[in-house]
């Protein structure tokens, strides 16, 4: 395996899954029961979902990306049913890869704004001191 192959490994993950909705890439390529799960959940609620990436950076078979994101409410995502509504959120990510495949993920979305985007969640007004 070279040394751009994690790097190769997660575009290919993000053009093909999270851009392009291809299940039989999923599994060849996530090896973590739940990043697939998650990501099946996530596409299953957003069909129209795209990611467009900011910076990707690699070292030791970790990559990290921060990216925007963008969808449209089509399905039930985290009890909230389907709203029809498009969202767009930033996010921050770290793919662990061994051995060609994904097996350990950190992802920070932006998951307020996007409930508020879908009306899912309102904030409430706070009163500082």
């Amino acid at each position: 395996m070279g040394e751009a192959e994690p790097r190769v490994l997660v575009e290919r993950y993000l053009a093909e899954v999270l851009n392009g909705a291809e299940p039989a890439s999923a599994a060849e390529l996530i090896a973590s029961e739940r990043l697939l799960q998650s990501t099946t959940t996530f596409r299953a609620a957003f069909p129209d979902a795209g990611v467009t990436t900011q910076l990707m950076l690699e070292r030791d078979g970790l990559v990290a990306v921060q990216l925007s994101g963008h969808g449209t409410q089509l399905g039930l995502f985290q009890g909230c049913p389907p709203t029809g509504r498009t969202w767009t959120a930033s996010c921050t990510a770290i793919y662990r890869v061994r051995r060609g495949r994904i097996d350990e993920a950190w992802i920070n979305w932006d998951w307020l704004a996007v409930m508020e985007q879908l009306g899912c969640v309102q904030r409430i007004e706070t009163v500082s001191a």
